[in-house]
């Protein structure tokens, strides 16, 4: 007649009654098989009901009654708090219908539920049972029908008796077992509870049989409405105790209990497994046969006091747990309503039996907290009371002394004494806030950790508490309860603390709020560490159940979280390691028990290692270190390193020194003070773990640079740290004199801590040194700081003998002047460190304060403010004794300032300190918003003209502005707008500048399409007339300090550098002599540059001093109007406001214009032929008779470094070469026919660094130049040709930037580039030296794509772009080619040139697509060896590869061009071998060492042996330059050369190179400038016709060209063959004359250096050519074939 019955399911049309219920009553399943009574769980919105039903055999059937006598009973007995009766009585013509509260638990399902009853529970049962049928038989109320299913029990252990039965019959047949399973046996399991007396039989009767139907029927009828007695539910209660206390074996069943009411059945053997002897007398009292021997409940619950139950129960604890679970007012109200269905529909919720939710109030449209629940009120209630509950809690046990009753386990420390100076304080043992009574943990017990040898009242208090916590809605409530579960731990089994608390406190871990988790987390290691003894079961609680529910805290987003984890990380270490040794312990124990019992050993070793399991807990607590230690919060940080010594003792050394110091080590660099300051606070226990060795290796060092820290309690941490260590003898006594020297100046120092510390450590240090050493060496240099001699070097003595410090404002005034004197004779150091022991270093402080230093005039001045200052005689000694101390502590300030803060969030104070604003953390919201395509020119033309003319009638106050600015990096607001979002930013803003019209920003956020720079004046109030425009930034932004300026702000800064005279502005103002102006707007570009630190009006405030980002044509514009709105939509904004308006205007207007308002005209590819210009006839390539001749046209020395690149412009009018002395130098090439000249036209030096990359912008006359800092910057040359006929003079302007950018990463720099046009953008793709390929588009300086190339392929050194831009090659300084597809961004295949080299490692110089075959799938490689190959040229006459062509289809080796020296001419090549691509090393590792491997030995250069004779000095000379490397660091290609124009990027068509004709075999060159300082011209039509054009030694041997071909004919090899030892054929020397003469030509006309770039010029003549070597010279050659 209870809940759920177990394993039984039953179903049946039960839902259709549910349904006359109502709507709010919903069927869910049946419980149970019953058929007198069918009972259903239904639901409704108040919580889940149980409803009983009685089906009706008659609908004429009236149940009155028995609905008086339920209702009689309900009133009764509902002041009884363990009593649980219906709530509700329905009455239909089908079904009579009882219904109450579901309830989860019965006793019956809680005797086999987890955590088994303990018992003291079990009692706490028994107690509550009885004193339910006492107080019930008070109210003249029988039961009736007493069994474990139904009686309820609640999620504290609160007993409910229910389903009281008085419409079941009093008596049974005893011959008739149909009507006990009609009406009792509900569950099927047949245990009959059942008083013997109950059943009756046909003796007692004899004239039963006689009797007729009806009189039989009426006197059964009589024996069923009888009134259940006491004794007979005395009965039924003494058999459900004694279940209870069976672990839920019934003690009768049906038949057995006939046997028992017989006499023939002894239950004393059952009865026996009660261990308690109260118990099980009280048991044997209640069941007794005879009734009348049976004890009322009032005689039973007053025998059992004090000896079956405890004390505590009757005195207390029973009335106070009814009190708690008393419902709040004023939360619940129950009107009743009648009518059947809304009696059920407003079915009460007992408080007794449920946990209510409390719903949320809402005031207007704001949510509140919700209310607090009925738990919440418990909670509080428990919590304020404890202080009077807790003398309870072992009231009956202390008959027994208190050291007996709680156990004393071994004193282990687990607290450390908390220090003053220590920048955060111990958590543990954690402090209670509880009314009234003591904060100590363990306040009645002393100080060590203790448990209760059993469990007592305690554990029922704890049921309490864990039933509500989890319903809690208050965060205050459930940190209330965290404080009573700690209170309470020392009255608990430690069984009963890991078995019933820690789960509660473990779902507090994932608790909403971040003060729950924190105090959760707090409170569960304080649980864990108050645990001396665990069971089997709990062994490994902390490695499988308590860490990986700590592990979601590392990743909390409150750092107060993480910042209590960390701090508890160290307390879970060493509880760890304490539960490991005792799980050890039983292990062993188990064992050596199981040997002593006879069983095998072998089956019970299951158990892990003991260093197995140690080495599993280290791991897990590793990982959880790892994370806190790189934690993105330095309060985290700091807290992970608080008592971090026994971290460092769990983790063993190894591990404290790979994880623990290898991290603490990088927080040194912190910006935070604090962190600096808790690294050198927890040192000396890493280091007292780690050793010497890593103390001497590591720490010293940066301990020694941490004594000059930026701030002062560093130091003085740092000192405290030295002095522990040497108190621990952990320093040699060499570093202890280092130290010594290091810290004597502290003593002047004007901070009482750093002296004080440096006195502690002198008293420290003395006392490990020899008394001779203190009083010869120490002794001698300290009493120069002291003001009388001391008798013994002691702290105390010290300080009262030292001179007074030096003033602080002195100190002060000197470390700003040594901040601002790096290059000062004074603050030079005198004494090299290196060459000094530190004895002699600190003999030489001695004289510190009487030497004197070089002093320049600018020391004299700083000396002298000084002294103005109030600088004594007394105070410069103190000075100069610390000049080596102030010129560190200057620079490392200077180095802390310049760091990027790590503050994460804004605070609104320090708005006017900040130049910069972040919108996203003042709560701006960002909106999106769409430009619409550019329409054609006549629309925008025309709306344009039509809001002008609509416009033209509104004011025209002016206001200076920049369209460009305003464009891209601004909004304006109008002031008039009540309710703006961001007014109080504009208010905030103004008070910052002085003013309301800007706030500039940094370079580092300019447009990147306007790199010029202006000013943006500010304007005063009266000039906007309401209106301000707030520059602002919706972007963080951080201005990198190693970086260079722009040269924009250089030229800004030019055109500024001479005094200024301050204009005021009269705009729009009517004088009495002149009209007013009219003002207009115009869309034409005016080119200029805005004076710098200006101010426009008398009395307006300053302009904020940083550059703005303005464009090429910033100009002074007019007010901005209000506008009406375009007639054509151009973006999806549909505000009214004039700013947005405006720069949603201007940026449409400025991605629709086309690209030469600012890159100037398009460009044509191919040269101008200009008037008059000089012809020259050509023989056809293919005469037999041809010969190649190169004239020398200018030598340009201007550059003093080496060149890098040369770029020639599309219409070869000019070329640009880039060197290493950081300057791009323009060149024009009309200059080469006329007036040849050494001097450039333009030199370019706003690069800060060397040249490394230049490139021209296709179809434009624009560069682009990149340097080793970073930076890459677009350059305009402005040249246009004169009127008339073509070819006309060009005519120079000027050089303009026009873009720049930045690479990301600091040391990071292009290293080539290429462009290229597409329809919609001007796209620049560049490789870094990080393997970075990006292309960003020079319109807009958007990064378009980024592809990371594997970084251990080395850096990219060259770049191969397909002609149809689809996909890229790269090459790397390893020698690394990597296929690209630009579509996808995505690395097809990596391999690895040089394969003709052998295994030697080669770099890419260049590579490039072939000219003539291949059909654009072949690339030309040129090579570099890192390994000479000297030896073998001369000897073995061995090829040395000079470019490989790949087919990258195919990845096959197709073509190698190489060279060789043979002795004789005619030794032939060998056959070459078919290639196949090796792929490259795709793990950093093997690709390393392979690199490696190849390096290792490295032949040692040439050595040239001194000759006696000159001429034969120079001779050898001449012989070791021809035998330099041929190596090819560059080439150029084409088509044709010599009369043609090379092929262009545009124009490259893909031609097989098996194409028919002359055309496809005679095509195609290849202009190569090597290492050997030749220049080479390779014929790729006909190799044999292949010629040198240039190189040092022109009237010796020339070279000859030879073609193999493997046999398949997929590989060929082109050799240059050069024979040794024919050049002389006599042995007579040279004269020196000769050789002289022949040196100077040389000097003249061919390179002395590397050839390090070649390019190919047709203007202003054909078959130009252009090289330059390592040296920075440039040479123009002009190449000629004739017969």
């Amino acid at each position: 007649m209870g809940n759920a019955q177990s394993l039984v399911r039953t179903s049946g049309a039960l839902d259709s009654f549910v349904t006359d219920l109502g709507s709010d009553i919903v069927y869910e399943r049946s419980l149970g098989s019953a058929r007198f009574l069918k009972t259903v769980k239904c639901r409704h919105k108040n919580g889940p009901l149980v409803v009983k039903i009685f089906v009706k055999p008659d609908p004429g059937v009236s149940l009155r009654r028995y609905y008086k006598r339920l209702k009689h009973e309900r009133e009764v007995l509902g002041e009884i708090p363990n009593v649980y009766t219906y709530q509700s009585f329905v009455e239909t013509e089908k079904a009579g219908y009882m219904i109450r509260q579901w309830v989860a638990s019965s006793l019956y399902d809680r005797i086999s539920t987890r955590p088994f009853l303990a018992p003291i529970e079990k009692k706490w049962l028994a107690y509550q049972l009885l004193t339910a049928l006492r107080d019930a038989r008070n109210k003249k109320i029988s039961h009736g029908d007493i069994k474990s299913s139904n009686i309820l029990i609640t999620s504290w252990n609160w007993l409910l008796l229910s389903d009281f039965a008085p419409h079941k019959p009093a008596y049974l047949p005893l011959d008739d077992p149909a009507d006990f399973s009609f009406f009792f046996d509900t569950s099927g399991r047949r245990t009959c509870y059942i008083a013997p007396e109950r059943f009756y039989s046909a003796e007692d009767h004899p004239d039963g049989r006689k009797t007729k139907g009806k009189d039989r029927q009426v006197d059964e009828e009589g024996k069923r409405e009888a009134k259940v007695t006491e004794a007979m539910d005395c009965f039924s209660a003494g058999c459900v105790i004694a279940e209870l206390f069976l672990e839920g074996a019934p003690l009768f069943s049906l038949s057995q209990l006939f046997k028992y009411r017989e006499g023939e059945l002894n239950v004393d053997a059952q009865l026996g497994a009660i261990d308690d002897n109260g118990i099980r007398s009280l048991v044997k009292e209640m069941i007794a046969i005879n009734p009348s021997t049976r004890p009322t409940f009032d005689t039973l619950l007053h025998t059992a006091r004090g000896t079956v139950f405890p004390e505590t129960f009757y005195s207390f604890l029973h009335n106070y747990v009814a009190s708690v679970n008393e419902p709040s007012a004023g939360v619940f109200s129950f009107a009743p309503q009648t009518g059947p269905t809304s009696t059920t529909s407003s079915t009460p919720i007992n408080a007794k039996a449920t946990q209510t939710t409390a719903p949320l109030v809402v005031s207007g449209d704001v949510f509140s907290e919700p209310l607090p629940s009925d738990s919440d009120h418990r909670m509080e209630r428990v919590w304020s009371d404890y202080e009077s509950v807790e003398p309870y809690l072992l009231q009956d046990f202390e008959v027994e002394p208190l050291e007996e009753t709680v156990k004393e386990p071994v004193k282990v420390e687990y607290t450390t004494t908390s220090e003053s100076g220590k920048p955060f304080q111990d958590i543990f043992p954690v402090e209670l806030e509880i009314p009234n009574r003591d904060s100590k943990l363990l306040k009645a017990h002393g100080d060590g950790r203790r448990a209760a040898k059993e469990d007592g009242p305690a554990l029922i208090l704890l049921a309490l508490l864990t039933a509500n916590v989890r319903t809690c809605k208050l965060p205050s409530n459930k940190l209330r309860a965290l404080d009573v579960f700690l209170a309470l731990a020392p009255h608990l089994t430690d069984e009963a603390k890991l078995d019933r608390m820690v789960p509660y406190v473990v779902e507090l871990l994932q608790d909403d709020a971040p003060l729950v988790r924190s105090a959760a987390a707090r409170t569960l290691l304080q649980i864990l560490m108050l645990v001396t003894v665990i069971t089997p079961s709990n062994a490994s609680i902390i490695p499988e159940y308590i860490i990986p529910a700590l592990g979601p805290l590392l990743g909390d987003p409150e750092v107060s979280v993480r910042c209590t984890y960390a701090q508890c990380l160290v307390a879970l270490a060493a509880t760890a390691g304490r539960y490991l040794e005792m799980a050890q312990a039983l292990n062993t124990d188990f064992k050596s028990r199981t040997m002593r019992e006879g069983h095998d050993l072998e089956a019970v070793q299951f158990e892990m290692s003991p260093d197995a399991s140690l080495q599993e807990l280290q791991n897990a607590v590793q990982d959880h270190l790892s994370t806190l230690l790189v934690d993105s919060s330095p309060t985290v940080k700091r807290a992970t390193l608080h008592n971090i010594s026994s971290l460092c003792v769990f983790l063993k050394r190894q591990r404290t020194y790979d994880v623990l110091l290898s991290h603490m080590i990088t927080y040194l660099n912190d910006r935070d003070w604090l962190i600096r300051y808790a690294f050198f606070d927890s040192i000396f226990d890493v280091a007292a773990c780690t050793g010497g060795s890593s103390l001497e290796k590591f720490i010293l060092p940066l301990m020694i640079q941490a004594l000059s820290d930026a701030e002062e309690s560093v130091v003085a941490r740092v000192l405290t740290s030295l002095t522990s260590l040497c108190e621990l003898r952990l320093f040699q006594p060499m570093r202890i004199w280092e130290l010594m020297s290091a810290t004597l100046s502290f003593l002047y120092h004007p901070n009482m801590w750093i002296r004080q510390g440096a006195v502690a450590f002198i008293t420290a240090a003395s006392k490990r040194l020899p008394t001779s050493d203190v009083w010869c060496i120490l002794y001698p240099s300290l009493k120069h700081f002291l003001r009388s001699d001391i008798r013994e070097v002691d702290e105390r003595s010290l300080l009262v003998a030292l001179k007074p410090p030096l003033p602080r404002h002195i100190f002060d005034a000197a470390t700003e002047w040594a901040r601002k004197a790096e290059k000062s004779p004074y603050w030079r150091s005198s004494r090299s460190a290196r060459s000094e022991s530190p004895k002699a270093s600190l003999a030489a402080v001695k004289s510190s304060g009487a030497g004197l230093r070089q002093k320049s005039n600018e020391d004299e001045v700083h000396l002298n403010k000084l002294h103005q200052l109030g600088m004594t005689v007394n105070d410069e000694n103190k000075l100069m004794a610390m000049r080596d101390f102030l010129p560190k502590l200057a620079e490392n300030k200077q180095n802390f300032e310049s760091r990027p803060s790590l503050l994460t969030e804004v605070d609104p104070k320090n708005l006017a300190h900040k130049r910069t604003i972040e919108l996203q953390k003042l709560g701006v919201v960002p909106q999106t918003v769409f430009l619409k395509t550019g329409t054609d020119g006549a629309s925008r033309s025309s709306r344009v003209s039509s809001a002008r003319q609509i416009t033209s009638a509104l004011s025209r106050t002016p206001v200076l502005g920049t369209p460009r600015s305003n464009r891209t990096m601004s909004m304006d607001y109008s002031m008039g707008m009540v309710g703006a979002p961001f007014e109080d930013l504009r208010r905030r803003l103004a008070m910052i500048n002085g003013s309301g019209t800007s706030l500039t920003l940094p370079s580092s956020v300019r447009d990147p399409r306007s790199p010029t720079l202006g000013t943006l004046a500010t304007l005063d109030n009266n000039l906007t007339s309401g209106t301000a425009n707030t520059v602002i930034s919706d972007v963080p932004v951080s201005v990198p300090h190693d970086r260079p300026h722009s040269p924009t702000e250089s030229l800004a800064s030019a055109t500024t550098s001479f005094p200024t005279a301050i204009h005021k502005l009269h705009v729009g103002s009517i004088d009495s002599q002149k009209a007013a102006p009219a003002v207009g707007s115009s869309r034409a570009n005016a080119i200029g540059l805005l004076e710098a630190h200006t101010t426009l009006r008398d009395g307006s405030s300053e302009a904020s001093g940083r550059s703005s980002p303005v464009s090429v044509s910033g100009t002074i514009r007019g007010i901005e109007r209000p506008r009406l709105p375009s007639l054509v939509p151009i973006s999806s904004y549909d505000g009214r406001e004039t700013g947005i308006n405006n720069l949603l205007e201007h940026m449409y207007l400025d991605n629709n214009r086309e690209l030469q308002d600012e890159f100037g005209p398009r460009v044509h590819e191919g040269p101008i032929r200009r008037r008059n210009a000089a012809r020259y006839s050509y023989m056809s390539r293919d005469s037999s008779n041809r010969r190649v001749e190169t004239s020398l046209i200018a030598h340009l020395g201007s550059h003093s470094d080496a060149i890098t690149g040369i770029a020639v412009s599309p219409d070869h009018m000019f070329f640009v070469s880039a060197s290493d002395d950081k300057t791009v130098k323009v060149w024009d090439t009309a200059r080469l026919e006329r007036n040849v000249t050494s001097k450039a036209r333009y030199t370019y030096g706003q690069h800060h660094a060397k040249v490394k990359a230049v490139c021209i912008v296709e179809g434009t006359h624009c560069f682009a130049s990149a340097a080793e800092d970073g930076s890459m910057h677009v350059v305009r040359v402005h040249v246009s040709t004169s009127q008339g006929a073509a070819g006309g003079i060009p005519k120079y302007g000027r050089v303009q930037v026009i873009r720049e950018h930045r690479v990301e990463s600091p040391g990071e720099h292009i290293t080539c580039m290429v462009h290229y046009n597409t329809p919609s953008s001007s796209n620049l793709l560049y490789a870094t030296t990080h393997a970075v390929i990006a292309i960003i588009d020079l319109r807009t300086m958007r990064v378009l794509q980024t592809m990371q190339n594997p970084r251990h392929f080395g850096p990219v050194s060259s770049l191969c772009l397909d002609r149809k831009r689809t996909w890229l090659v790269c090459g790397t300084a390893t020698g690394v080619l990597s296929l690209w597809d630009l579509r996808f961004g995505i690395l097809i295949k990596s391999w690895t040139a040089g394969a003709s080299t052998g295994d030697k490692a080669v770099k890419i110089n260049q590579c490039s697509l072939h000219p003539t075959k291949g059909k654009g799938r072949w690339i030309i490689v040129a090579l570099g060896r890192y390994q000479s190959s000297d030896q073998n040229l001369t000897s073995s006459g061995k090829l040395t590869p000079l470019i490989e062509v790949w087919d990258i289809e195919k990845m096959a080796l197709v073509e190698t061009y190489a060279s060789r020296i043979v002795v004789s001419a005619s030794q032939s090549l060998e056959e070459p071998v078919e290639v196949k691509a090796v792929e490259a090393e795709r793990s950093p590792a093997a690709a390393i060492a392979a690199l490696v491997r190849s390096r290792q030995e490295l032949p040692e250069p040439p050595f040239v042996l001194r000759q006696r004779s000159s001429s034969q000095r120079v001779s050898t000379l001449v012989d070791v330059s021809t035998s330099q490397s041929p190596d090819v660091l560059a080439f150029a290609l084409g088509s044709e050369f010599g009369g043609h124009s090379t092929i262009h990027r545009s124009a490259m068509a893909g031609q097989d190179d098996s194409g028919s004709g002359r055309a496809g075999s005679n095509r195609g060159f290849l202009l190569c400038g090597s290492e050997d300082r030749k220049i080479r011209l390779w014929d790729l039509g006909k190799v044999e016709r292949s010629v040198v054009l240039s190189s040092p030694d022109e009237e010796g041997e020339k070279p000859t060209y030879s073609t193999t071909r493997s046999s398949s004919g997929s590989a060929s090899i082109y050799a240059e063959t050069w024979t040794s030892g024919t050049a002389n054929h006599n042995n007579r020397p040279p004269q020196r004359l000769s050789l002289v003469n022949h040196s100077q030509q040389n000097l003249l006309k061919a390179h002395q250096d590397t050839v390090s770039v070649i390019a190919c010029i047709d203007s202003p003549f054909r078959g130009g050519l252009i090289s330059g070597d390592r040296a920075g010279v440039i040479k123009v050659w002009r190449v000629e074939g004739f017969e």
